[in-house]
């Protein structure tokens, strides 16, 4: 950036942040790095809060129509099928469970704890009706997979009017 003074001389001045951030080179290549950013406190400002002992996480999913079928795969590493619960209610399928939750040793002082503990829930809403009836569920090395049937809506008739 350069500074024009009253007597003619210029001096380059320092970037400002905001010059730096949305200089028109720049501001193209750092878009991704910004919107992480952004993701990424709006995860943390939005997940609930909980005690100390668990760290509370959201298990990854893939959500994909195919053949008039819902499928999601979760997926749940260390998990067991008896840990992990399945809902739905009013076209909302909700996923949770719980970790297991080590015991304390007094002796140990963690540099990093990234492990999940406690429990955790993810729902996902279907733009359709789905049958509750026809959801079928499976779980094979830490991999759910769930088949949700979507209801198929009634047909358009054409009535004729008649006199």
């Amino acid at each position: 950036m350069i500074v024009r003074k009253g007597n003619g001389a210029t001096l380059d001045a320092p970037e400002t942040v905001f010059e730096r951030f949305f200089g028109p080179e720049e501001f193209f290549t750092d878009v991704p790095s910004i919107r992480r950013s952004f993701n990424s406190l709006f995860d943390t400002m939005l997940r609930p809060s909980v005690s100390k002992d668990y760290t509370y996480s959201v298990p990854a999913i893939d959500l994909y129509r195919k053949d008039g079928t819902y499928m999601i795969e979760c997926a749940l590493p260390g998990l067991r099928k008896e840990d992990v619960n399945i809902e739905i209610e009013a076209n909302v399928l909700t996923i949770s469970g719980k970790y297991r939750h080590e015991e304390k040793e007094e002796d140990k002082r963690y540099h990093y704890r990234e492990l999940r503990r406690g429990s955790f829930s993810r729902s996902v809403s279907f733009p359709d009706n789905i049958d509750p009836d026809k959801v079928k569920a499976s779980f094979d090395k830490g991999m759910l997979k769930v088949e949700v049937q979507a209801l198929t809506p009634a047909k358009t008739k054409k009535i004729e009017i008649t006199a």
